[in-house]
């Protein structure tokens, strides 16, 4: 299957993001759809985020249920051309998230399952980073100093 909207929070590029939550690490993207695309979807038995019903989240743990390593998601442009790896994708960038769902176990209230396979940047926006609030304010006080 493949949803259409506007791609928020992507970690899709490189190696998988490990935190508490997933030890063993994870790429994931959000997709803010418009209301034709969600009735959609919700169609197809997904479910969006509670917190924001627009909004869907895709994701591919790093390893199977067998403990095997899965491969990243495939990352094109507009014309299906490999992604610049060293080209961070920003929140409001459009595309396409490619997936596949699944029946689970789990509570009905979280719909089917959804493992993410590819992303496709239809318009790009680069990504941005910014400093703290209050952090301009701050002057460097010698030694190696860390970029944000």
């Amino acid at each position: 299957m493949v949803a259409t909207g506007q791609l928020q929070w992507a970690k899709v590029l490189g190696a998988p993001v490990v935190d508490e939550y997933n030890p063993e690490g994870l790429w994931s993207i959000d997709l803010i759809v418009d209301d034709k695309e969600k009735k959609r979807l919700e169609k197809e038995g997904l479910k969006s985020k509670q917190k924001d019903p627009n909004t869907f989240n895709f994701k591919l743990p790093a390893m199977t249920n067998k403990g095997l390593p899965n491969k990243p998601p495939t990352i094109v442009d507009a014309n299906k051309q490999p992604w610049d790896m060293n080209t961070l994708i920003g929140n409001g960038s459009t595309g396409n998230v490619s997936f596949f769902t699944y029946e689970h176990k789990m509570t009905p209230a979280y719909g089917l399952g959804k493992r993410l396979k590819a992303v496709q940047v239809v318009e790009h926006v680069p990504y941005e980073s910014k400093e703290p609030e209050g952090v301009a304010e701050f002057e460097a006080v010698g030694g190696d100093v860390d970029e944000f």
